[in-house]
Parts: structure tokens; sequence; C-alpha cells
């Protein structure tokens, strides 16, 4: 079964690589709910009606979402018609929702005035909006990839062990009641945890969470071999390793130090 793509035409081919300082603490701070990983904006427009309609879509997202996890939202009709979704990832505490969706709203319309097509990815959290009907269809199109500089002691077996681990996870999204989250741990040599996680959002099936997990996790090599962690983000799901806790319930309070990131992107 194929992924479908994007309704909207995928930006120019493109490739952006620029190392970028990633503070990341094991346990989840607030701060993480309110600090953008990135934000994408493209397909510029003039309408006001087209303006009118974005912020519609994001004063209706903020309160539905917040309250239960997830929201869809519509407005407007014919060119001036926007589609919105917003999503928080489903083990975070209901406080760091409210903090992150509103966080998304307020970078959206501050960073993509004027775009007809915006996304924001935060830690723990999800936002985008589109003048094309984006919702059920999976879009794995624009693609961000964080990968740790250091690599794991004794690289070829950790890179097995998180291989295996993180194959659980796709596997996992993909099961009926997963609800577009699955949390995997894998212990390692010398007493090291891995720690796995995938998550979708709601609009797509359940077998199509799976297939998008599954692909994220199958981009990780390409980029990520030997790595102590590593990110790959897509528009309707994310696939994450680490060697520190970074989902909840927390692991025994444990924290991780501080990691130097590359970030890449791609525009296919």
């Amino acid at each position: 079964m194929a992924i479908a793509p994007s309704t909207s035409p995928p930006p120019p081919v493109a490739v952006l690589l620029l190392l970028a300082l990633f503070m990341l603490a094991a346990s989840p701070l607030p701060s993480s709910a309110v600090d953008p990983v990135t934000t994408y904006c493209a397909k510029n427009f003039s309408s006001a009606q087209t303006q009118a309609s974005i912020g519609q879509v994001l004063s209706e997202l903020v309160p539905r979402a917040s309250a239960a996890f997830y929201a869809t939202a519509t407005a407007g009709r014919g060119d001036s018609a926007i589609w919105g979704l917003a999503q928080c990832r489903g083990d975070i505490p209901v406080s760091d929702c409210a903090l992150c969706i509103s966080a998304a709203a307020r970078q959206l319309a501050s960073a993509c005035r004027g775009k007809a097509d915006g996304r924001v990815w935060y830690e723990y959290c999800f936002m985008r909006y589109d003048d094309a009907d984006f919702l059920g269809l999976p879009d794995t199109g624009y693609t961000l990839i964080l990968l740790n500089t250091q690599n794991a002691t004794d690289p070829e077996a950790f890179e097995r062990a998180q291989r295996k681990l993180m194959a659980r996870v796709a596997a996992e999204a993909g099961y009926e009641g997963s609800g577009g989250l699955a949390r995997e741990t894998a212990r390692f040599a010398g007493g090291v945890t891995i720690y796995g996680l995938g998550w979708c959002t709601k609009d797509i099936t359940v077998p199509d969470c799976g297939l998008c997990v599954a692909q994220a996790v199958a981009e990780m090599p390409n980029y990520c071999r030997f790595r102590r962690g590593c990110r790959v983000l897509y528009s309707s799901c994310m696939a994450r390793y680490e060697t520190y806790p970074f989902f909840f319930p927390l692991d025994g309070g444990q924290h991780a130090a501080a990691g130097y990131y590359d970030k890449v992107v791609l525009n296919p």
C-alpha cells in the first residue's frame, strides 16, 4: 500500500544542511512546549479573505486542540478556503498541550503571514494549515531530520539494537488501539537504554500511520547511522530514538546531557 502524496505540489528540490545547537533535556520541560523545532511557509497570496480564513482556522484550532489534543477546522469558500489541523503528542500533560498549541498558532500567524501553506513542528505538538484539503492524506513530502553529532559506543551493535527497537515502534504505530502513538525501549550494553517513539496525526488511518512511521524509520540509516539520537519528522508522522528518556512517563527522573545536533531539511 503506497502512501498518498500531499495534495499540494511539492516544493522545488533542495537540500539544506546546517549545524544547529540543540540543548535537549531528558525530562520534558514546559519550555519544550513553546520552542519550535522548525517552521515551513509556502504559497504567496495577497487576498484579505484568505488571511481572514487563516485567522479563523487558527482561532478555532487553539481551544479545541488544547482540550482534546487534536482538532481540525475549515473556513472560507472557493479561492479563500483554508483547512487546518492541530495535534499534541498523546503522552504529554494537558497543561503542556495547551501551551504548545497556543505557541504554534502564534508562530504560524507571525512567521507565515501572507503564505497559504503554513506548518510548525514542536517537541510536543504540530500545527498546519493549507489552501488545499490535505486532511486524511498521509504527507511525507517535507522532511526534517535531526541527528546527534556523537557516535554511539560500540556503533555496530548499537545500530543493530536501535534498528530492532524502531522496527517495533513502526509496527506498534500500525496497530489498532495504538492511538497513533508508539513508545518502546531497549536495553543496550553498559546500562544504556535506547528510547524509541513514533506518532501520527489522527486524520490518517491506522494502517497509513504504520506505513508513515515505517518510512520515517527507513530514512534513519541514510543520515543517522551509528548516531546516538535521531529524529525524522514529516507532516503526518514522526519517528525518534535517543539514549535518554524524552517521553512520558519519565524513566526514573533521569536527566540527559546536552548534545549537538545536525539539522537536515529535505524538500523533495
